[in-house]
C-alpha cells in the first residue's frame, strides 16, 4: 500500500500559490487543441511557447469562431507548471484551481468559479497493482481544458468520435464534451473490476486445488486496492452529485440526464467494490476454515495412532522388566514359557484390533 496522504505544498503556504517551477527544469509546452462544430473539425499539437501563447489567446478572445464551435484544450506532459501559468492567465482560472491542478493528492470533486466549472477526476492506470492519476478538467463558455499528470490515457475513444463525428458529439455544445470525459474516465473502473473479478475466481479455484499458500496475502492487495476503488466511487458520487447543482445553469437540461446515468455508473462501482470486499473477506475466512479443517485431520490420526500403541506400549513395557521368576512364582511365569514371546505379541495386536474395531463402531476413523 502507498503513502496514505501525499502533500506538495508546505506547510503555511498562502492558498491559491503555485509553487515556482524548479530551477534548471526544461518547460513543456506541448498541447494539443482540437477544435469541432457539426461540420467541422481540426486536430492541431503546440510544440513552441510562441505558438501556445497565440492560440490560447485567440481561443479565449473568440477569434475566427463560430457560436457553435467546441475547442479541446489537452494539456498532458508531466511538467505543466509554465503551460499552467499560461491557461490561468488567458482564461483567468481562479488561483484555487490552479493550486489543486498543481498538487497532485487532490481528491475527486467539483467546485465552480464565476463562469468556470471545475472537475478533478481520478483516471484509472496500471495493469498489475491499481492506482490512480490526476486529471483536472475546466469548462468555460465553449472551451474545455483537461490537464493530466502524464501522457497517456483512456479519452482516445471520445477524440474518435469527435473526429469521425460518431453519435451526438460533434451536434452539441461543450458541456457534453464535458460530461463525455469524465464518464469515459469513470468507464475506465469497469475494466479493472473485471480484472479483480477474474482474480478473485483465480483465487476461488486455487482454493479448491488446495494450492492456497500466498492466498492470504493476494486477498491482502486485493482488498487494499477495492478499498481504494470504494473510496474514489464515493468522491465522485459526491463530486457528481455537486455538479448537478452547481452546473444547473452552465449544463444543457439533456446533458443533466447523461450526468444522472454517469451517477449510476459511479453506484455500480461502489456495489460491485462492496461486494469484492466481501468475497475477499469470504475467501479468506475459507482459507482459514479449510486450513483448521486440515489441521485438525492431521491431529487426528496422531491422536489415532497414539490411541492405539499407547496399550501396546505399556505391554511391551510390563514385559521388558525382566524380573526372574524362578526367584518368586509371581515374576513373570511367561519369561520361561515357549509360547511367552508369541503369546506377547498376540496381545499387543488382539489390544490394537480391539481399539480399531471399537473406534470404528463409534465412527472416529471416518
Amino acid at each position: 500500500m502507498g503513502k496514505l496522504f501525499k502533500r506538495r505544498q508546505k506547510v503555511g503556504t498562502a492558498p491559491g500559490t503555485m509553487p515556482p517551477v524548479k530551477q534548471g527544469t526544461k518547460a513543456s509546452f506541448e498541447i494539443r487543441v482540437i477544435r469541432y462544430s457539426r461540420n467541422t473539425h481540426s486536430d492541431r499539437t503546440l510544440t513552441t511557447r510562441s505558438e501556445v501563447e497565440v492560440e490560447l489567446k485567440r481561443i479565449a478572445s473568440g477569434q475566427h469562431s463560430s457560436r457553435t464551435e467546441v475547442t479541446w484544450i489537452d494539456v498532458a506532459t508531466g511538467n505543466h507548471s509554465s503551460t499552467l501559468r499560461m491557461l490561468a492567465n488567458v482564461f483567468g482560472l481562479h488561483p484555487l484551481a490552479v493550486e489543486d491542478v498543481d498538487s497532485e493528492h487532490q481528491h475527486v470533486k467539483c467546485e465552480k468559479y464565476d463562469d468556470t466549472l471545475f472537475f478533478m477526476t481520478r483516471m484509472a492506470m496500471g495493469s498489475s497493482r491499481f492506482d490512480t492519476e490526476q486529471v483536472s478538467i475546466f469548462l468555460q463558455k465553449n472551451v474545455v481544458i483537461t490537464i493530466q499528470e502524464h501522457p497517456g490515457d483512456c479519452l482516445d475513444s471520445v477524440r474518435t468520435r469527435i473526429d469521425q463525428a460518431r453519435g451526438r458529439i460533434r451536434t452539441r455544445r461543450a458541456d457534453y464534451l464535458f460530461y463525455s470525459i469524465i464518464d469515459r474516465i469513470v468507464d475506465e473502473f469497469f475494466p479493472v473490476m473485471e480484472r479483480y473479478d477474474v482474480m478473485l475466481g483465480e483465487l476461488s479455484s486455487m482454493l479448491e486445488t488446495g494450492s492456497h499458500r500466498e492466498l492470504p496475502l493476494r486477498l491482502h492487495h486485493i482488498r487494499d486496492d477495492l478499498l481504494q476503488v470504494r473510496k474514489i466511487s464515493t468522491q465522485y458520487r459526491l463530486a457528481l452529485k455537486r455538479l448537478l447543482i452547481d452546473g444547473s445553469d452552465v449544463l444543457d437540461e439533456d446533458t443533466q440526464y447523461f450526468v444522472r446515468d454517469c451517477q449510476d455508473h459511479v453506484n455500480h462501482l461502489l456495489d460491485a467494490s462492496d461486494l469484492g470486499r466481501e468475497y475477499c473477506g469470504e475467501l479468506r475466512e475459507l482459507h482459514f476454515a479449510l486450513l483448521g479443517q486440515k489441521n485438525n485431520d492431521i491431529s487426528k490420526v496422531l491422536t489415532l495412532i497414539a490411541t492405539v500403541f499407547i496399550p501396546m506400549s505399556f505391554i511391551a513395557g510390563v514385559y521388558g522388566m525382566n524380573f526372574d521368576s524362578e526367584e518368586s512364582s509371581l515374576n513373570m511365569p511367561e519369561l520361561h514359557w515357549a509360547f511367552g514371546y508369541p503369546f506377547a505379541l498376540a496381545l499387543m495386536a488382539m489390544t490394537g484390533g480391539g481399539l480399531l474395531f471399537y473406534l470404528h463402531r463409534r465412527g472416529w476413523l471416518h
